[in-house]
C-alpha cells in the first residue's frame, strides 16, 4: 500500500513569480519518497524525487537509547516524535527524528526535562549537547585518540592502541584508557562529530586487542565463577570484554554468553555453569528504566546464591534496587569485589 500527501510548496499563490511548486510525499517499503514538481508559466513539469530510509519503532529504541513506550507518550503529550506509517501502518522514523532523539536522550541523562527541550531544534539541541561536554575536561591522551579517529588515518589510531597497550600492561590501558576513550566516543556519537562508521571501527579495534589479551590469560579454573553477558536489547559488547578481562587478572573465572541473551537464558546458563556471580554490561545507549525492570526480573528468577553484578555507564544513576544486585560504576571497583567474595570464603 502507498500512502500519498500532495501539497503546494512553498505555501505561495499558483504561478505567483514565474512558477509555482507542488511537494508529493508518498511512502512505501519503509522508505519516503519526496516528489517535487516545479509548473512553470509555459505549463512544463520539472520533477525531482530523492529518497530517505525510515527505521521501524525497535530500530529507534535500540539505536537512541529511548524506550519504545517512551516514545509513544512523547509522540501523544508533545507531539514529537510524529513517526510516518509504512504500508503495514506502523511506526516509521526518520534519520532527522533519530539525531534529535539522540541528543534528548544525551541531555535528559543530564538531568533535563523533556518539556523543557523536546521542541528544540536539532542545531540547538547540539549547542547545549556540546556545552554540556566542555565542561568534562577530556583528557589529553584521550583527546588525541578522538582525533586520530576523527581525522585518521584509521591506522594510526590502531598502532596508538596497541602501544599503550603494550607500555600501561592490560589493566591500566583498560582503566587509563579504553574506559575514557569509551566515553569520549559515545559523547562524539551523540554530538553528531563522528559517524556509525567511526564508532564501529573503534568498536573493532579495542574488541581485537582484548579478545586476544583474553586469549593469552590462563583457562585454568578460578574463583569466583562469572556468568557475562548483556540484557535483552543491549548490543554492545565492548563493556563484556573489559570486565571479563579485568575478572580474569583477578584470578575469576568467566562464562560469556556474548549479547542480548534472555532472561531465562541468562538464568538456566547460571545454573547449569554453577556460576556465584551474573555480571551484566549496560551501556549508557540503554534506558535507564528499562535497566532498572530487567534487572529485578532477573533478580527474581535467579537462585538466592547467585549474585548480580551489573557495571556500566546505563546504571551509573540507578538507585534503590534489590539487596544482592551490586552496581559498578567503574571498572576498579572490581578488584576490591573480588577480593570481597573470596574472603567470605575464608
Amino acid at each position: 500500500m502507498v500512502r500519498m500527501l500532495i501539497t503546494r510548496y512553498p505555501q505561495t499563490p499558483l504561478l505567483r513569480g514565474r512558477y509555482s511548486k507542488f511537494l508529493c510525499i508518498f511512502v512505501m517499503d519503509n522508505y519516503i519518497y519526496w516528489l517535487i514538481i516545479e509548473l512553470n508559466i509555459y505549463l512544463t513539469w520539472t520533477l525531482i524525487m530523492t529518497t530517505v530510509s525510515l527505521l521501524s519503532i525497535a530500530e529507534t529504541e535500540r539505536e537512541s537509547g529511548i524506550h519504545r513506550d517512551t516514545l509513544r507518550v512523547w509522540e501523544r503529550r508533545y507531539g514529537f516524535p510524529a513517526p510516518l506509517r509504512n504500508e503495514r501502518g506502523e511506526r516509521a522514523y526518520t534519520d532527522g527524528q533519530l539525531n534529535r532523539l539522540r541528543l534528548l536522550k544525551q541531555l535528559l541523562d543530564c538531568g533535563m526535562r523533556p518539556a523543557k527541550i523536546i521542541h528544540l531544534d536539532e542545531n540547538t539541541l547540539r549547542q547545549l549537547a556540546n556545552q554540556l561536554n566542555e565542561t568534562t575536561p577530556v583528557p589529553a591522551l584521550v583527546d588525541s585518540l578522538l582525533e586520530a579517529l576523527i581525522v585518521g588515518p584509521r591506522r594510526s589510531l590502531e598502532q596508538q592502541l596497541e602501544e599503550l597497550l603494550q607500555k600501561n600492561g592490560l589493566r591500566n590501558f583498560l582503566i587509563e584508557v579504553v574506559a575514557p576513550m569509551n566515553h569520549a566516543v559515545g559523547d562524539a556519537w551523540f554530538s553528531g562529530r563522528i559517524g556509525v562508521l567511526d564508532e564501529h571501527y573503534y568498536s573493532e579495534v579495542v574488541i581485537r586487542l582484548l579478545n586476544a589479551e583474553l586469549s593469552r590469560m590462563s583457562k585454568n579454573s578460578g574463583y569466583p565463577r562469572v556468568l557475562l553477558t548483556t540484557l535483552p536489547g543491549e548490543q554492545h559488547g565492548i563493556g563484556l570484554l573489559m570486565a571479563a578481562c579485568m575478572l580474569c587478572l583477578e584470578g575469576a573465572e568467566t562464562f560469556s554468553l556474548g549479547v542480548q541473551t534472555p532472561l531465562d537464558e541468562i538464568v538456566r546458563g547460571a545454573v547449569e555453569s554453577q556460576c556465584n556471580i551474573v555480571g551484566l554490561s549496560c551501556s549508557e545507549y540503554m534506558n535507564r528504566r528499562t535497566i532498572s525492570s530487567q534487572l529485578v526480573r532477573l533478580r527474581k528468577l535467579l537462585p538466592a546464591k547467585t549474585s548480580i553484578w551489573a557495571g556500566g555507564s546505563g546504571v551509573s544513576k540507578i538507585q534503590y534496587l534489590p539487596t544482592n544486585i551490586q552496581l559498578f560504576a567503574e571498572l576498579h571497583q572490581i578488584p576490591s569485589a573480588i577480593e570481597a567474595v573470596k574472603n567470605k570464603v575464608i
